[in-house]
Parts: structure tokens; sequence; C-alpha cells
């Protein structure tokens, strides 16, 4: 509030300001204005001119002179067509007559120049008020004639001779000065009683207006605080005094409301106690339910682990009582084509039944990685090794040089590596394309396995991951859910991009270690 009133009471002086100079400048045109006329319209002045008798300009001269009381006319020059004839200055300047241009012959219009500003070497400023002095127009009886008759055309004016010139400057000195008397008097004393009135303006409205409602603000933060004893102690007649009356009613009103809503609130808990309850019942079922699920999981598991061992072990104990029967009889020695593909037969299925079981067992089991530093890049060609990829389908590798070492268990992740191989290999019984790629991504270990197969459906891309699901005839379901378990304990995750038709991409993401 102190600061507008400032800026108001700054405002305003300074509009004064500019107001009182535009007036006084305004006073000094029409002064020298005046003394410029009077003295060109003097008969005396006509006369002396046009006699060119530069003493019966005296008078003339000396009536202005009386006219100006604050002695305001810097220089004074009245001149013929011809020469000048008078030329007076003021002893309170500095400037030299010959800086000021004289009015001459060469202006033949009577036009009147009032008011120029001219301004010296010295840098003394001057008002120069120069008009014409005019020969008065005498008029012929003929010409009077000829216009109260209406006869004849009308004989046009002709224009006025130019007897010469008068030349008045009035200094700007003594506008300054006024000026300065103006600010000193009137625009000061102004300033300083707008500055006080609004200091105390400003005291009487903090006082009556602003500490109270401070107070009742600090007040209202108490009550939000949960304080409702706290009331406003104003007592007077003015709108403040009403306000700070509804203020403690309204106090008051909030202590019964904080009363009810502390009678709702024991209620509430009353509710959310029996609710814990029942929400430890409905835990404690639904635990049940899970385990209920699990158990039916792991029959169906057994179950499906029965069938695909049945057949496998069947074949392999066929495969050995035929072995067996032919080493017994010497004539199989000979036999070696036979002999050699019933091995072939036993060597795959002991691996399928192998690799079934490995499955169950590590789907079953959720043992903590036995994490090492590990080199991703001899991981990945230790697992390449381990398996047989058909000679139709061309393998890319693509690895960032070099390539961070990751703390990982070694042999659960090469089997993940194996897993996503053989599900690549699988997708292209035809032929295709493996790339292997590996590139660090911020914190983290991207190894991406992108296949050229038949690529997977969108409608089952969201069960890959589950156990027991599989698309393929001799598959168990196991293969990828237990490579997201690993993955998920190594603290990273597996991506999946896919269209069908087009191929898959799968992307191992693991944390670098911190070094």
């Amino acid at each position: 509030m102190s600061m507008l009133i400032i800026i108001v009471g700054t405002l305003s002086c300074l509009f004064f300001l500019i107001h009182s100079k535009w007036q006084q400048e305004e006073v000094l045109q029409r002064f020298g204005t005046s003394l410029v006329t009077l003295l060109a319209q003097d008969n005396e002045v006509k006369y002396a001119i046009r006699s060119s008798q530069p003493a019966f300009l005296y008078m003339p001269i000396k009536r202005v002179r009386e006219l100006d009381r604050e002695d305001e006319i810097s220089y004074l020059r009245i001149s013929n067509n011809h020469a000048v004839m008078v030329e007076e200055k003021s002893p309170q300047i500095n400037t030299i007559t010959e800086e000021i241009p004289t009015i001459g012959k060469n202006q033949q219009c009577p036009e009147t120049s009032l008011g120029n500003s001219i301004t010296t070497t010295s840098g003394e400023v001057f008002c120069d008020f120069s008009v014409p002095v005019l020969e008065i127009q005498t008029f012929s009886e003929e010409e009077f004639a000829a216009q109260m008759l209406g006869e004849g055309n009308v004989i046009r004016k002709k224009a006025q001779p130019i007897l010469g010139f008068v030349q008045i400057g009035l200094s700007h000195h003594k506008l300054e000065e006024r000026i300065h008397k103006i600010i000193w008097q009137s625009i000061i004393p102004l300033g300083i009683f707008i500055v006080i009135g609004g200091i105390f303006t400003t005291f009487f409205l903090t006082r009556y207006l602003v500490s109270p409602l401070r107070r009742m603000a600090s007040i209202t933060l108490d009550i939000a605080r949960g304080d409702f004893n706290r009331t406003v102690e104003i007592h007077s007649n003015d709108e403040i005094g009403q306000l700070s009356t509804n203020f403690n009613q309204m106090a008051q009103s909030l202590r019964g409301l904080c009363d009810e809503k502390e009678k709702i609130m024991a209620q509430l808990r009353e509710n959310v106690q029996r609710l814990s309850l029942a929400n430890t019942e409905l835990e404690e079922a639904q635990e049940r339910l899970v385990r209920t699920e699990k158990l039916a999981a792991i029959g169906k598991l057994a179950s499906g682990i029965g069938h695909e061992l049945r057949n496998p072990l069947g074949v392999m104990r066929n495969a050995l009582f035929i072995l067996k029967k032919r080493i017994k009889d010497t004539d199989a020695l000979t036999d070696n084509q036979n002999l050699t593909q019933l091995t072939y037969i036993l060597e795959k299925e002991t691996e399928r039944s192998v690799k079934i079981v490995n499955d169950l067992l590590a789907f079953s089991r959720t043992t903590k990685p036995t994490v090492s530093l590990t080199n991703i890049r001899s991981l990945l060609e230790s697992s390449l090794s381990r398996l047989e990829i058909p000679e139709k389908i061309k393998k890319v590798m693509q690895f960032e040089d070099p390539l961070p070492l990751l703390y990982v268990d070694a042999t659960q992740i090469e089997q993940v590596f194996i897993n996503l191989v053989q599900n690549a290999c699988d997708a292209m019984p035809t032929g295709g394309q493996l790339t292997i790629h590996a590139e660090k991504e911020n914190d983290f270990l991207n190894v991406t396995f992108t296949d050229t197969g038949c690529g997977i459906p969108d409608t089952i891309k969201d069960k890959i991951f589950e156990p027991l699901f599989t698309t393929k005839p001799n598959g168990l379901g196991l293969g990828l859910a237990v490579s997201s378990s690993i993955i998920q304990r190594h603290g990273g995750c597996i991506d999946l991009k896919s269209k069908d038709g087009e191929g898959s991409t799968f992307t191992v993401k693991l944390p670098v270690a911190i070094t």
C-alpha cells in the first residue's frame, strides 16, 4: 500500500510538473507574441522605419521595456529592408548579437515567425519572435464607391508592403527559474504531503484493518491444525468487529462438527477392524484356494510327466531289448546299419527324457542364483556349442565390443540361452536365419534372439510364458516359463516382439555389473 501511494504521488507530481512547464511555455509564447506585435503595429515604429529615423524608436522601445517587468527580453532588433536600425542586448546574456540570425529583406511575405527556439554556441537558449512591419494600406474614393454601388469588378486587395522587421528574443533562463520555483514551492511540498498522507493512511489501515485480519489468519491456521478453542478478541462496531463475531461463531460450529466427526471416526475404526478380520479370513481362504490350484497343477503336471515319459521310455526299452537280442546273435554284429539306427533312437529318446526331467526340476525349484562375474559372449558361444543347429538355418552373431561383465549364474543363464535358441530353430523347420545381437543400453545388457520363422499369433502372446502352455506337438510347455523365472531372479526380464508369419524376437535384459 505504501509503495502504491508513493508511486501515485510521484506520478501526480510528474504530471503537475509537465503541466506547469507546458503552461509556463505557453505564457512565454503569449507574452513574446504580444510584445513583438505591439511594437510592430506602433505607428511611431512605422514612421521611424519609413523615414529611416532611429531616434523615433526610443519611446516605443521604452514602452515595451516597461511591460517587461521581469527582464525577460534578452535582445531586441528593429530593421528596415536594408539594415538594422536599432539593436539592443541585455547585459545578463553572454551571447554576441552576431550569432542571432537577422530577419532581412529576403523575407517578402508578411507571415509571422513566432516562438522559434534558438540555441547559441555558448549554450544559451532563446525564444525568438519576429514579425514584419507593414505599411498602412490606403483606400481610394473610387474603390470605395465601386464597392458600395456594386459596379464593375471588385478590385482585389493588394498585398501590403513590408517596411521592416521587429525581432525580440526572450531568454529561457527566466522560464527555468519560474519552473524551479514551482517545483520547490508547489510540487515538492505536494509530493511530501502525498507521501506523509500515504504513510498515515497505511498506518491507519495496518492498525485497524491489516493487523486484525492478520491475527484472524493466524487463528485460522491454528483452527486448521485442530485447535478449535481459539477465538478472535476484537471488539468494535465496524465491519471488522462483525467479521470477528461471525468468525467465532464459525469456530464454535467447527468444534461441534469435529466432535461429531470423532464419533463417526470411532465407528469407522470399528468397521475397519471388522473388515480387517474379514480380509484376513478372505486371504486365508484365498491361500487355501491357491494351494488347491497348485495341487491341481501338480497333478496335471504329474499326469503330463507320466504321459510324456512313458512313451520315450517304452521306445527305449524296446530298442534295448532288440539291441540285446541282436548282440547275442553273432550274425547281428555284421548288421551295423540296423545297430547304428537303434543306438541313435536310444540316444535321442534319452536326451528328450532328460530334458523333460530337467525342465520339471527347474520349474519346481526356486533356488537363489549363485552369481559370479561372467562374460556373456563366452556364455553365448558355449550355449551354441551344446546345440546342433541345422545346416539350413543361417547363424548371424552381432556383438558390441567390448561387452560389459555381468553378475549371473552361468549355468542358469546358459539354460535360458539354450531354450531360446532351440525355440528359434523349432520355429524355422524349413530353414531361415537366426540373429543373435548383444549390446549395452543404459544400465542393462540386451541379448536379442531373432528368427525368421512362422511367428507367434497375437492371441497367444500373453500365454507363452505360462507353465504347461505349448504349441509344439511333443512339448511340455516349461521352457519359456523356466527361462522367464530365471531371468526375473537375476533382476531382468524377457521381452517379446513377434508378428504372425514374419518371425519373432526375444530380448533378454540383464543388469550390468557395477565395478
